[in-house]
């Protein structure tokens, strides 16, 4: 089957792979888990960063995957170019330590060339200026002409590290030139100019080098990274103008117009592009857990969203519309990146409010900033003043960046450094929003009574209100738009985040106002309630309603209760020496660090992950004791590594399973965890390692994924190939998930999964033999159809034609090949007639054309315009598109020739 949708080569990349001996992984989040110099996920390598430099063993040596990409470096252009996105996916290969250059060359020119519809002439490359064994590779092994491969410097063909650390290295780019109709000038005579001729379809990046604090190290081992741009490949494989008109953005972009009732002409055509890009990045990454807010990647996503809605002003919004566009978002990428299926109820509801609540300051905003460019150019002003550009940001919520892309569309710069100067003014006073290390200008006299440990509701007194690092006396909505607002009460069921467990959320409600609690921190001995979302007034000396979201909570326990039950199994199996140095409760999920020199074998993870379960299983009661720290000591109660205590402390004790210092909050039993499985074993640094896991409900979810993923892999392969694995998925299906028994089934499903997608792999190798086979005989017939439709023309000229619907150029030139082997002494004209992109290959022997006196490619380039014929070749072969008939192409070049 031809590749042609955006799902098409999702679908071949990774099966091609599969195929010579890559194993397929998923997507990561686009939260990169490894790498916290990073915001995002910015490439298909940044997943595997800690294989390449050798601190952690991959799964196999040979790996592929389709990633979700998130970059925002080039924002601006957004929707201003025909490829600039900043949600995108990435095809990619990796090998580690397995092949290097030659293969992965190979590899990329094979799945080009004989997977992909493009033609191999048309293909160019570019290496890195001093790569001569590329150089070498590319020419003589592959045979791409010296002149079709271009040396470039470090700025284009030297790729990483992602992040401020790891594998780098020279890489080469494969190129597609789209034609002399996208432009003949200087940057588009070659790869490296900035015209739209030649795109850029592919990367492969030959990492060596393991870059660490200004120095290129060697790496362990030599490695392969490649990456190719979803959306800009099916740009080519389409032959469409953009990536906003291949097939998935085009029905998102499309569902854009009809939601803000425009058309994709004119002046509508960028904000429809900005709408569309923006509400698919703002729709995955608020699916992995990121949203919009005052810092760090929150700050980014805000920064979108608020772009997306100033370029849905354009357009005449007035209400809360990007929203709707998130089940479509759904509808279209759903069934590949299933998590979606999950929150977009949620995420929707939450861009709307976002919608809301800058909705109400952006038509004044916008009219304030239209005054503003108004008045600097009228007076003949050549930038905006800083202190106007803060106005914008302060009162309104225009990002700098925001108002700088506005500002030269109007041809004007911005005073970045007064902005800056005013901003310093303003740090003070707690502009940003809340960060662990803020210092709030609390009394440390003012204690909070923490009530949590039993009751998730309690009444308190507020006795202090911040805004920003400002004391207040009551905050409204008004209040929470310009700084942060911060509530401590005299008691609080809330917990405050502390010993890696997350501060809890909930709702705050008076008389005469209400609130979203989102975070919760200690200070001194105050519990600091982060507020969101106010409505009506909140006063100091008011007796407030505090209410914990209890089923955050309840998951938040499984998972910390599990963090102790690990850290005492891996104690048991590894030795004393095996010291926490750090942990996140997530309630969704756990990390657990700790002191260990080498990676955990398979064993080892086994053996700890059923021990936790058989604490799981034994329903211990959790209990716990304020003692002296020296009779904890001697209890033996563990202590994590780098914690402060004081004379006092609380001690959590599991049965004879485990018994730690520890303030959190934990489960009543070990029995309510429910089951738990590990997911993740990694190093974060040296001597030290990480594993992740999943308790309860998410334990229970993850096991039952793996069995859907292979009932939808045994319904692809068919009844007779899924009866064979039938029974082994039964019992799966059926058993009955429970603490003892949690890690078989999942160690039984992972298995089967594997023996599933290795019989697959078979079964595809052996189908694509039956096709060769089948296409060989199919394509010889055609071609014997062809020679015996040979007739000859008033001139003499021997010549036949074929015309079908559904083949390639190269198809045509495999076509081609055969005929011109079974009769030599003819002109063959071949085509595939398909609408507006019909092709054509029109060819004979080197001799019959001598003979003639045949120019093929002469003859093109001096055919008559109506015939809307483009494309090259040589005197015996040319090759290209039309937009005439097959019946009128054909009378041209027999009446010529």
């Amino acid at each position: 089957m031809a590749v042609k949708t955006i799902n098409d080569i999702r679908k071949s990349f990774l099966e091609y792979f599969e195929s010579r001996s890559h194993l397929r992984q998923p997507s990561a989040s686009l939260l990169p888990a490894q790498d916290p110099t990073l915001l995002f996920t910015t490439a298909g390598m940044v997943p595997f960063k800690e294989y390449f430099s050798g601190a952690s063993a991959p799964p196999a040596p040979r790996l592929a995957s389709v990633q979700k990409c998130l970059r925002t470096t080039d924002l601006e252009s957004v929707g201003k170019t025909k490829r600039h996105l900043s949600f995108f996916e990435m095809l990619g290969n990796f090998s580690f330590g397995n092949y290097f250059k030659k293969e992965a060359i190979e590899f990329a020119w094979e799945y080009s060339t004989q997977f992909l519809p493009f033609e191999k002439e048309r293909i160019w490359i570019s290496i890195f200026e001093n790569d001569d064994e590329a150089f070498e590779i590319w020419n003589k092994h592959i045979g791409v002409p010296a002149e079709r491969i271009v040396r470039l410097g470090r700025a284009d063909n030297f790729w990483g590290p992602a992040g401020e650390s790891g594998a780098c290295g020279p890489c080469s780019e494969l190129y597609l030139d789209r034609g002399e109709e996208f432009g003949t000038d200087e940057q588009n005579r070659a790869p490296g100019g900035s015209g739209d001729r030649f795109m850029e379809f592919w990367n492969l990046v030959f990492n060596q080098f393991d870059f660490q604090k200004g120095d290129y190290l060697p790496l362990k081992q030599t490695g392969i990274d490649t990456g190719a741009g979803l959306e800009r490949l099916a740009t080519l494989v389409q032959g469409v103008d953009s990536v906003f008109d291949t097939d998935e953005l085009m029905r998102l972009r499309q569902k854009a117009g009809e939601v803000f009732a425009a058309e994709y002409t004119g002046a509508n055509v960028i904000p429809l592009r900005v709408l569309t890009d923006h509400i698919r990045t703002l729709t995955f990454a608020m699916s992995d857990g990121i949203f919009p807010s005052n810092e760090s990647r929150g700050y980014v996503l805000r920064r979108v969203l608020r772009r997306a809605m100033l370029f849905g002003r354009k357009l005449g919004q007035r209400e809360p519309l990007l929203y709707k566009l998130c089940d479509t978002v759904r509808d279209i990428y759903g069934g590949f990146y299933t998590e979606l299926q999950q929150n977009t109820a949620f995420i929707a509801d939450y861009i709307k409010q976002e919608e809301t609540r800058f909705l109400s300051t952006l038509d004044s905003g916008a009219e304030r900033l239209e005054q503003l460019l108004a008045q600097s150019k009228s007076v003949g002003k050549k930038q905006l003043e800083g202190r106007d550009v803060f106005q914008l940001y302060d009162t309104f919520g225009f990002p700098l960046e925001m108002t700088v892309e506005l500002a030269e569309l109007e041809g004007l710069a911005v005073d970045t450094e007064g902005f800056s100067a005013e901003m310093e003014k303003q740090r003070e006073r707690g502009r940003a929003a809340w960060k662990g290390a803020l210092e709030l200008p609390i009394a440390r006299e003012i204690k909070t009574e923490f009530t949590g440990y039993t009751n998730l509701e309690a009444n308190a007194e507020i006795v202090t209100i911040l805004n920003g690092d400002r004391a207040v006396n009551a905050v409204a909505e008004s209040d929470n738009k310009s700084a942060p607002v911060f509530v401590v009460t005299r008691s609080t069921p809330f917990y405050a985040e502390g010993g890696g467990q997350l501060g809890d959320n909930g709702f705050i409600k008076s008389s005469s106002g209400a609130a979203r609690i989102v975070d919760c921190r200690k200070q001194h001995d105050a519990y600091v309630h982060l507020l969101a979302d106010i409505e009506g007034t909140i006063s100091v000396g008011e007796s407030v309603q505090l209410s914990v979201e209890r089923a955050r909570r309840e998951a938040l326990q499984r998972h910390h209760s599990a963090t102790h039950l690990l850290n005492a199994e891996l104690r048991k199996a590894l030795g004393n020496h095996v010291k926490q140095s750090g942990s996140l409760v997530h309630p969704d999920y756990l990390r657990f660090d700790f002191a260990h020199p080498k990676a955990l074998s398979a064993e080892e993870l086994v053996r700890v992950e059923t021990a936790v379960n058989d604490a799981i299983a034994a329903n211990a009661e959790v209990a716990t004791a304020v003692l002296p720290k020296s009779e904890a000591e001697k209890r033996g109660a563990v202590m994590t590594f780098g914690e402060k205590y004081g004379d006092v402390v609380r001690v959590v004790e599991m049965g004879g399973f485990s018994s730690e210092f520890c303030g959190g909050t934990h489960v009543a039993r070990t029995g309510d965890i429910a089951g738990f499985l590990i997911q993740k074993e990694s190093s974060p640094g040296a001597g030290n390692r990480r594993i992740e896991a999943v308790a309860g409900e998410a334990a229970v979810k993850t096991l039952r994924q793996k069995i859907a993923e292979i009932e939808e892999l045994l319904t692809a392969a068919g009844p007779a190939d899924a009866g064979k694995f039938s029974s082994r998925l039964q019992a799966l299906d059926t058993a009955k998930v429970t603490a003892g028994s949690i890690s078989s089934l999942w160690r039984s499903a992972l298995a089967l999964a594997a023996d599933v997608q290795q019989h697959l792999s078979e079964l595809r190798k052996q189908r694509k033999k039956q096709e060769v086979a089948s296409s060989g005989a199919e394509s010889g017939a055609i071609a014997e159809a062809v020679v015996a439709s040979l007739q000859t023309a008033p001139g003499g000229l021997r010549f036949a034609l074929y015309d079908a619907a559904g083949q390639t150029v190269g198809d045509l030139k495999a076509l081609a090949d055969k005929v011109r082997e079974r009769d030599a002494d003819a002109l063959y004209l071949l085509f595939s007639s398909a609408g507006d992109e019909s092709v054509f290959v029109i060819a004979a022997s080197q001799a019959y054309a001598a003979a003639r006196q045949l120019q093929l490619n002469a003859l093109l380039k001096a055919a008559p315009a109506k015939l809307g014929l483009s494309g090259g070749g040589k005197p015996e072969m040319i090759q290209g598109k039309m937009r005439s008939t097959a019946a009128q192409v054909t009378e041209y070049f027999t009446g010529k020739a």
